[in-house]
């Protein structure tokens, strides 16, 4: 796309001041608009108008229609006209090849036409924004560099200022945050991820396994029965799924659950015990009740979901999530539990598993955080705004004096003592959460899964792809020998639409891709998911045993709709790891 030319410019962010619907109160925050560019064949840049609704965090930005094709500069967007009424428009300056040029887009128009091009103007006018001084260091980007930034007032929050920012080819949404304490810019959304770094493709996608949750499976060519039916424990649907080994036990974590004839649950969180986790078809056994934390104002709504798990000294500890939607960001801290007792029973209507609050982990750059232990050592690789930031590490010495004890007992300040961030390189650790730098870059991550895998004496480690990431909408691999790499190019598993929604092969259909009603793929658990196509995100590690000459992988993967989480497979040649530098021992790793 062309990493060091600039798409946006300091005036191509704006809030309108019309409401996003008839009944939102006129002080509440209002839409924001963009535009952004395209670099195209020719070198000149195609300017789309992008949007984004501010009423709940997680409204994804969405891009709208061509304002030009002939740009030979960022665009500068403005608006005129009273709020509400068909007066008001949305105004473009663009410079092209015959001068500066003015488009225009009616806001009120029952069904708004195209940009229209109002023709040439004279000088441009002084556009005032608020000044950017947000981060341009390392320790926020890795190695991109800042190329352009545009800035906005906003309705948001008081005081807070909305940004765009433009890294390398990579666009960012920032919020300028005021809280009590210093200001902190924190990511909020990725628009587009311009990962430049060499990939492959698998010669074969990922091939679904079975469906691990629901009644039946809902892929008309395998109407089996899934493989926790015959466990009756009222969940209707769920997602995530991720795999915890306590104490010769197997489980798997689920957030945000739907429960059958108990809406008043809301979304959540579920536990299930694995029976024969080895197998090719492991029986999933669901506790009949949901996950409680008491303690610490955990919060347990949509986005607060449990994120993986380690055990030490008899005891499993658990990460979650907390505070969703608090300061407008989805996710808003990590938080550490413990489990003193785990009994999963399908029959236990009304007895919920207790967690217990020990304390904050993070509520900045390790909110999604994938743990591992390994010997005397917890790697916890974590990322920060929900699918917009890049991936760090973290590691804590379980042999620090009283750490266990302390734990035990409720106390959560050694454990938190004890965390040392990743600054780039193997043995260089800070007790600083700020100067963590990323491992990877540019990133877009939401949920991540990493394990050691000795089998092959690698690190393996599960994410999804970016929005409009040259891989495509994938489930993508990576190998290192050590904790914080150097990680391998991305090796791409799963292309969920092209396999997963298989449109030229229904029968191999297993993610709904038709949103009229004809798809008989799907299901309806509630109505946001009922009436939407569905999707792959949050592939988790469940385990690794080598055939031959090959690795077969299995991970468990949620699908939208269904609102569900299948086991999915893949044979990962051993050629492909051979490029990765073997790691020492497990018992020296540092």
């Amino acid at each position: 796309m062309g990493a060091n030319r600039p798409v946006i410019g300091p005036a191509s962010l704006l809030e309108s001041d019309d409401r996003p619907a008839w009944w939102s109160p006129p002080g509440r925050p209002h839409r924001l608009e963009a535009v952004i560019g395209t670099l195209n064949d020719d070198g000149m840049l195609s300017l789309h108008h992008w949007f984004c609704g501010q009423q709940r965090p997680d409204t994804p930005w969405l891009r709208g229609d061509l304002i030009t094709a002939s740009a030979l500069a960022p665009g500068a967007v403005e608006q005129r006209g009273r709020p509400g009424t068909a007066a008001h428009e949305l105004v473009v300056h663009v410079a092209e090849p015959d001068g500066l040029i003015e488009y225009a887009w009616s806001v009120n128009e029952p069904a708004p036409s195209r940009w229209r091009r109002i023709g040439p103007l004279g000088a441009p006018a002084a556009i005032e924004r608020p000044a950017w001084d947000g981060p341009e260091h390392a320790t926020e980007w890795g190695s991109g560099t800042v190329i352009a930034t545009a800035t906005a007032a906003t309705r948001l929050k008081s005081g807070w200022v909305q940004a765009l920012v433009q890294v390398d080819g990579s666009v960012y949404h920032l919020h300028r945050r005021e809280r009590a304490g210093p200001v902190r810019w924190v990511r909020h959304a990725c628009l587009r991820l311009d990962d430049l770094s060499p990939w492959t493709a698998a010669p074969l996608p990922s091939r679904k396994v079975a469906q691990v949750t629901g009644e039946r499976d809902s892929q008309p060519a395998r109407p089996d029965a899934t493989l926790s039916t015959r466990w009756r424990s009222g969940v209707l649907g769920t997602d995530l799924g991720v795999r915890v080994d306590h104490e010769g036990r197997t489980f798997l974590l689920f957030g945000d659950t739907h429960w059958h004839r108990r809406p008043w649950l809301g979304t959540r969180d579920a536990i299930a015990e694995v029976h024969d986790p080895d197998v090719d078809l492991p029986a999933v056994r669901l506790h009949g009740a949901p996950l409680s934390v008491r303690g610490g104002g955990v919060t347990l709504r949509e986005y607060d979901v449990p994120l993986d798990a380690f055990s030490l000294d008899g005891e499993l500890y658990a990460f979650f999530t907390s505070d969703h939607f608090r300061d407008a960001q989805v996710m808003g801290r990590s938080v550490l539990t413990r489990a003193p007792g785990l009994r999963v029973d399908p029959r236990a209507r009304w007895r919920p598993l207790r967690f217990h609050h020990l304390g904050t982990f993070s509520t900045h750059r390790f909110i999604n955080v994938s743990a591992q232990r390994i010997g005397a050592h917890l790697y916890l690789w974590g990322s920060g705004a929900y699918r917009a930031d890049d991936l760090r590490l973290a590691r804590v010495d379980l042999t620090t004096p009283g750490l266990a004890g302390d734990l035990r007992a409720g106390r959560f300040e050694t454990f938190a003592g004890a965390v040392r961030y990743w600054t780039g390189h193997g043995r260089d650790w800070s007790a600083c959460e700020s100067e963590a730098l990323p491992l990877l870059s540019p990133g877009a991550l939401g949920e991540v899964s990493v394990r050691w895998v000795p089998e092959v004496d690698r690190y393996l480690m599960l994410t999804m792809s970016g929005p409009d990431d040259p891989i495509g909408s994938a489930v993508v691999l990576r190998a290192a020998a050590h904790p914080w790499g150097p990680w391998s190019p991305r090796l791409r598993l799963f292309d969920w639409v092209s396999s997963g929604m298989s449109f030229a092969d229904p029968a191999r259909r297993f993610i709904k891709a038709i949103a009229d009603g004809s798809d008989p793929v799907g299901d309806r658990v509630f109505r946001a998911q009922s009436t939407a196509t569905g999707a792959a995100y949050a592939p988790y590690f469940y385990d690794a045993r080598l055939d031959g000459d090959e690795l077969v992988l299995r991970y468990t993967l949620s699908t939208w709709n269904p609102y569900q989480v299948v086991l999915m497979q893949h044979r990962i040649a051993r050629a492909w790891l051979a490029g990765v530098t073997p790691a020492p021992p497990v018992a020296q790793c540092p």
